[in-house]
This record gives C-alpha cells, structure tokens and sequence, in this order.
C-alpha cells in the first residue's frame, strides 16, 4: 500500500540527489510506449537538474500520447511540480483536480494531498493568551554521570553519516531544490529513495541493500491491473528510509525524587511465592494424575511395570522447596551453564566493552562506586541479534550479558543506556527473583525444546514403522505438554517484569542523562530482533525461552521492529500511547507496551528541557470533559457499554456468576422459610457456586463470539499493509478485521511447531504472527493422521502463502487463521470459531454436571 507524500518543502528531510538510487524499470514489450517512456525519462531528469520549461515541454507530450497509462500518471504528477516551481499555479491546480477523480487510491491519495498544499489556507485565529503547562514527568532520582559524553553518530545500518538536520523519523522523499532554497513552491518529484538500511546478517553496520542504478525513468514496477507501483512524490513502505534525529543529552540534569521501592520489592517475593506454589500445584497435578493412568493401564494389562508409584503419592512440597532454593542460590551459574552449553557464552573484557563504548566502562564503576556495590561480571554472547540482560542471587554474583550484536549495532551512548538499565535491575534487587523464575521456566521449556530434537534423530534410526509412530506419539504428548506448563509458568511473573522495565528505564535515564540514546537502544533492539527473525526464519530457542529478561519484548518485537522500517515510529506507536483500553490488554504480556515506555522517555527530556528523539510526549494526550461524582450502578452501566466488556466477557462472566448464585441462594432460603420445600436445597448449596462459575464463563464465550469472528466474504476481504494496522489508535482485538495477507511462511520446522507455536507471515511491510488451532483442536494437531489430516502448518514453512483470518490489535499484533492456502493448492485450515463454541457449551455442560452432582 502506497502511502500519502507530503509535497510541502519544509515537512520533509532533504537529501542531496546523489546520495538516492533508483531501480530499474522492468522490460516494456509494448513498442509502442517506448517513446513516451523516453520522454518521460527525459522529462524527469530536466525536472531534476530544475530545467522547467524543457520538463514542461516533454512531460505535456507524454500527457497527451499515454494520458490514461502509468507513464501518463506519472507524467501529470510531475507537471504539477513543475506548475507550482514555475508559478503557474492555476494549471497545477487544474491537474491535481483531475488526478484526484483517478480510479487509483493512492494517485487520488496524493492529489488530494497535494490539493491541500496548493489551495491557500484560511488565515488561522489569533491565538489565546493562555499559559500551557508541559506535561513533566514524575521525578525520581540521580544525577547523570558522564552526561558530556557525546558518541560520534552512526545510522542503524552502520557507520553512515546521517543528515544532521534533526526531523526525526521522515520518509527521505528528498526534493530537487537546493537546501538554502527557501522558495514556497511545490518540489518536483525526486527520484525513488534508497531502500531502508536494515542490519546486516552479521549483526554489524548494514550499508543500503544493492541496487541497480537507472535513469531516472517513470514506472518501476507495474501491477496485474496495470495500476503503477511507484509514483513520484507517493511514498511507499518499500520507499521508507528510517532516520535518527540523533537528539541530545543532558548535562547537568537537575536531580529528580528517588524511586520507591520498598513496595515493588515485597510484591516481587509476593510473585515469587505465587510462582511456588503454582509450580507445585502443577508437579502434584501431573504426578496424580500419572499415578491414576498407571492404575488403569495395570488393570487394563496386569502387568508390573504399570504399577503405580508410591512415591508419587506424597507431598510435594518440601521437594518444590528444596529445589526453588537450590535454583536461586546456584542461579548465577546454572544460567551461565546453560548460556554455555546452548550459546557459547565468553567472558566480556573490559578492553572490548572500551573498544564499543568507553562510556559504559565508566558508568559502570562510578555507579557501583555511588551504591557501594561490586562492578558485575560481564558476559558475551557470540550471537547477532542485539540483546542484554542481567542475572544471578547477589549483586557480588551478578551478571550482566550483552551480545555481539548489540555492540556492533548500537552507538556508544546507546550501549551505556543499555548497561544502566542492566545495572539498575541490579540496585532495585529485582533481576533476582527474575533469576528464579526464568531457571523454573527453563525446565519445561528445555523439555518441550529436547523432546521435539531428540525425536526425530531417534526416528531416523528406526526402520520399523510402528516404533516410529509410537515415538511420535508419546514425544508430541510431552512436548505439547511441557510447552504448556512453560506458558503457564510465566503468569506469576508477569506483572513484576512489566513493573520492573519502567523502573529501569527510568533509572538509565538518570544515570546517563540520555533519555533520547535510551529511545534509540530500545527500537534499534526492537529493529534487530526482527530483522533476526527474518534472516534466520523463524524464532529462535533462545529469544523466546530468554524472553522475561530481555530490553523489549520478542512479540512487540516481530511487529514494531519489522514496521519501522517501512513507517515512521511514531505513526506504528499510536496505538501504544493512546489506546484508552492498552493497560487491561497488556496483562498477559512480559514487557510493557514499547510506545509508553518511549513516551516516558520523551517526558523525561522535555523535564530536561531537551529535544526529544520521538514527538511522543504529547502524543495520546486528549483532554477529557469533566464528569460529576458518578454513582457505582452508573460506572457499572457505563463499563457494561464499552468495548472493553465485551471483549473480556468470558472472564468477566465468571464474576457475575457470582450474581447469579446470591440469586439462587434468596430463592432457597425463602422457600426453606415456606411449606415449599422442593426448592430449599438452593440454600447454601455450595456446589452452585462452583457450577455457576463456568457457565459464566460459557454465557460470556458465546455472548463475543459473533463480534470475535465475523464472516469473511472474499470479495470483501481487506489486505492492509502492517503501518496501516499499526496506525489505528482505537482498535481492539474485539475489532475483528476479516483480512487477507500474502506473504512468505517463517516459524520452526517439525515437531516444536506442530501446535503453531511460532507461526510468523513475513509480508512486503513487515513482520505478523498467526495464530493456529486445527478443526480438531489439540489431538488434531498432534496426530493428524487419526482424522485424516496430513497438512499443519508446519508442513508449510518457507513457502509463499495466502493467509487469510481475523486481525486481531491488542498489544501486539495477530491473525486468527481461517486457513493458509499455497500457490500449489495445499491448504491448512484453522478452527477458532468452532472451538471457541465448543468451549463454551463444553462449560456450560461442565458446570451443570457440577450442579446436579451435588455437595460431597
């Protein structure tokens, strides 16, 4: 999808027009186009050396020979340039006026656009003379060590000069007119820009992607429909350059109010106990029910081996406890022994770190000195995507473990807002309680992840087909399981690693003064993880089982960092910092959304008084009219109203089954009070409460459901660019958008995705997750072959697919699969609507059962 351009001089980053390349135009067959085509070539190129009566000359004839064909368009787009710089703005006008009735949504697009700009404005009012307030941040506390420190400016690909005109995010839509020209006429179209810088499959400084270098010709790439593709003056995603405004730093930033954290500190160990004993809920559930499948197959078989294991029937909990403490004390080096085994992690010397950022070096020492705290152990993981983390029980013990790839992809100051935010997550005590859990984590997880390995060396040294099956089908059953209690695992945790992140942030900012090298860091990691998943094609082991510890989240990650380079940020941000219903839909995420922790950031520069790297500081900010003392039954009528209820219904369903239970209960202790004693069971029943808790979970499933899965009609179908996703601020998830997406198939292979659990379209703009259930649910996805269907998902990894489903926008982005169709035909069909009804009635009938079951 082709985005506006913006034809008005000063919005725009200029660019010297040696710097662009252009792409080639593909092969015309047609003889006769071949002549407008020249002059459209010649045209362009007086356009550019500002010769415009020659333009003007060449462009008209090729308006009249191929008025209606691409060249024409184009043609007629760079008339309107040349009207405007030539001060014949009436013509101009007249041309954008017939453009805009042009069939074509993006040339209508532009001239509309372009419409705006040529039409003089109303003079606006005179402004009132009210004070305006600019919105601080809360002030916490340190003073910034080193904050002169300035790193030499390198761009995300590499060490590339960039343009130190301090715009910020701008398409490099680059004009033709001298920058100290200060004329107000329309620019000519400029030639394409280059393609977005990206990293480099080694991790380090991306130049431009090669290109072959043309003439500045018109059309350079032509559609089924004949409709172009690359309009002057349009700018597409494909077109996007990213940009650094490369803002400032504070040099003597006034001390801000330290953070309180006695309070986060004790609901950390709260986490952390909610962690053990789930972790022992969980042991005692798999060992009982273990034990009740021994039981039936002995009885079943009489065989000894079935036999039930009298170990299994004890307590579990002095086991969970012995263990919790042996992973928190030995933390530090069974990370170190997995990163090892796993990664090949190397000790970090200081001259390296030096090397990359003398900066870091000398922030690390003068803030272990200021809280008296040993300088941490410094480790490097041989890996390209750019990660860090800290880790361990102590902070004499503590780790902190940076990747190559950060070092090479990051600037020195943005390395050491990097090595604060590590250092603070070790002064705030939280990166040990974060230790525990991920080590809990792990054992699942390296389960699910060895199981899914190790079967299918196995498989391939067996010949008899039936071992082979059998071993599928106990590993599937194994793998499928750890996967889960590994999901279920992180939810102690969760909030206390979203907490943790805003404190770091904070901490890095005071630390080095550098909010906006912060704002850097963190969408360059966001950036780099995505462009990590891209070149290795699929999720690797390490980012999704190391995901708690990470800067930014891998699942903000795929999407954010794989749209930025076809979007400004702070257009894929908006729905990050105002979205009224983002904090409700962020509860079952590890890190928070990436665009408020970039909007705090910016607050923290204008406290500064600095400029910010993001016009994020106000962004979202919507003065509400002030309402009078609403009563409780108004705000519960208002909620009932939202969006948001309607969304949460299952889950708000429980609850308000509890309404349903008080009522049932009245009802009995009337009746036990009368002669009609048919119905005094109701009162005090207690099996009612447990009853009426999943039939408000089934009420709730079945009251969304229309909403959650609206009918596709092909012809009906949209097929959005990812900005365009992005960029809508009031979407939810409830606001299911039947879409249709082409695009190459990325995820694991074989039996560790055989549950989609990395399912990623990788499209011309960017990075999306799918999300799969097959129509048999589970068991379907597991052992296709007892329903007779052979195509997962997984069987179609790294081919061109047509993905079609619900969109869903919540804080990360995610189709529902309706199915996946190849270009060869195959096809793998999804099943969320069937089962999210099988669900609900499957509740439903639960609870009833639980009803007439009674008390026991």
């Amino acid at each position: 999808m082709l985005e506006q351009l913006s034809i008005d001089q000063p919005s725009y980053l200029r660019k010297d027009a040696s710097e662009s390349t252009v792409m080639a135009p593909p092969t015309n067959p047609n003889p006769a186009d071949s002549s407008a085509k020249q002059s459209l070539e010649a045209g362009l190129a007086a356009l550019k050396q500002q010769d415009y009566p020659t333009a003007i000359a060449l462009l008209e004839s090729v308006t009249q020979t191929a008025a209606n064909q691409p060249s024409g368009i184009r043609a007629q787009m760079g008339l309107v340039a040349a009207y405007k710089a030539t001060g014949n703005v009436k013509k101009a006008i007249a041309l954008c006026s017939s453009l805009a009735k042009s069939p074509n949504s993006q040339v209508k697009t532009w001239a509309d656009r372009a419409l705006k700009e040529l039409t003089p404005p109303r003079p606006p009012k005179p402004p009132e003379n009210k004070p305006k307030s600019a919105e601080t941040p809360p002030e916490t506390g340190f003073v910034a060590f080193d904050a002169a420190t300035k790193s030499p400016k390198k761009s995300l690909g590499g060490d590339r000069p960039t343009v130190e005109k301090k715009t910020g995010f701008l398409p490099l839509e680059s004009a033709v007119e001298p920058e100290n020209a200060k004329s107000p006429h329309i620019s000519p179209p400029p030639p394409p820009p280059t393609p977005p810088i990206r990293p480099t499959s080694e991790g380090g400084h991306g130049g431009t992607a090669p290109t072959e270098t043309a003439p500045d010709t018109g059309i350079s790439g032509e559609n089924s429909s004949g409709s172009p593709t690359d309009i002057p003056g349009v700018a597409s995603p494909d077109t996007y350059q990213l940009t650094w405004r490369e803002a400032g730093r504070a040099k003597s930033p006034r001390p801000l109010k330290p953070l309180k954290l006695l309070e986060f500190r004790v609901q950390a160990v709260a986490s952390a106990i909610a962690l053990f004993f789930l972790a022992r809920f969980i042991l005692q559930f798999l060992l009982t029910n273990t034990n009740s499948l021994l039981v039936q197959l002995y009885i079943f078989t009489r065989l000894p081996i079935f036999a039930p294991i009298q170990l299994f029937y004890r307590d579990p909990t002095p086991f969970v406890q012995m263990v919790f403490g042996l992973l928190l004390a030995s933390s530090p080096w069974l990370i170190d022994a997995l990163l090892k085994l796993f990664c090949g992690i190397e000790p970090l010397r200081g001259s390296v770190l030096s090397k990359h950022s003398k900066e870091a070096s000398r922030v690390m020492r003068s803030y272990c000195t200021k809280q008296n705290m040993p300088v941490p152990v410094l480790k490097l993981l041989p890996l390209n995507v750019p990660v860090a983390f800290s880790y361990g029980c102590l902070p004499r013990f503590a780790r902190i473990a940076v990747s190559r790839g950060l070092l090479e992809q990051l600037t020195e100051d943005e390395i050491a807002t990097i090595f604060a935010r590590e250092l603070g997550h070790i002064s705030h005590w939280d990166f040990a309680p974060m230790s525990l859990a991920l080590l809990v984590i792990q054992i699942p997880y390296l389960i699910y992840w060895q199981v899914a390995h190790w079967q299918e060396r196995l498989c391939d040294l067996m010949t008899i087909e039936f071992l082979r099956s059998a071993v599928k089908f106990v590993a599937a059953a194994i793998s499928a399981t750890s996967y889960g209690i590994y999901k279920l695992l992180r939810w102690p945790m969760l909030w206390v690693s979203r907490r943790r992140v805003y404190f770091s942030d904070r901490t890095a900012a005071e630390i080095t003064g550098n909010p906006n090298g912060l704002t850097r860091a963190l969408a360059k990691i966001a950036i780099g993880i995505a462009a990590n998943i891209e070149q290795q094609k699929q999720t690797s082991f390490f980012l999704e089982s190391f995901d708690l510890l990470l800067p930014v989240g891998v699942g903000q990650a795929v999407t954010l960092g794989s749209a930025a380079l076809h979007a400004p940020l702070e257009q894929i941000l908006l729905w990050d910092v105002s979205n009224r219903e983002r904090n409700w839909l962020t509860v079952n995420r590890a890190h928070p959304l990436l665009g408020e922790r970039l909007k705090l950031l910016a607050l923290y520069a204008q406290f500064w008084q600095l400029e910010t790297e993001l016009d994020l500081a106000n962004a979202g900010v919507q003065e509400q009219p002030r309402k009078g003392k609403l009563s409780l039954f108004n705000s519960i009528i208002e909620f009932k109203d939202s969006k948001l209820f309607l969304q949460g219904a299952p889950f708000f369903g429980i609850p308000m089954s509890l309404a349903i239970v008080g009522v049932l209960w009245l009802i009995g202790g009337i009746f036990s009070r009368t002669s009609i004693w048919q119905l005094d069971w109701l009162w005090g029943d207690r099996s009612i409460i447990w009853g009426c808790l999943p039939i408000g979970f089934s009420i709730g499933t079945l009251m969304r459901i229309n909403y959650f899965f609206p009918d596709i009609i092909p012809r009906e179908t949209a097929s959005p660019s990812l900005p365009e996703i992005l960029s809508n601020p009031e979407s939810l998830p409830l606001d299911a958008e039947p879409v249709r997406l082409e695009g190459q198939l990325l995820g694991r292979s074989g039996m560790s995705n055989w549950l989609g659990q990395d399912l990623i379209l990788e499209t011309a703009t960017g990075l999306v997750r799918l999300h799969y259930v097959s129509r048999f649910g589970y068991i379907g996805s597991l052992w296709p072959f007892l329903f007779k269907e052979t195509t997962r998902p997984s069987d179609l990894i790294g081919t061109s697919v047509v993905a079609t489903g619900w969109l869903r926008r919540g804080a990360t982005v995610a189709i529902d699969l309706e199915s996946l169709r190849t270009q060869g035909g195959r096809v793998s069909d999804s099943g969320h609507p069937i089962w999210s009804a099988i669900l609900a009635f499957a509740a439903a009938f639960w609870g009833a059962y639980i009803i007439i079951q009674g008390p026991r």
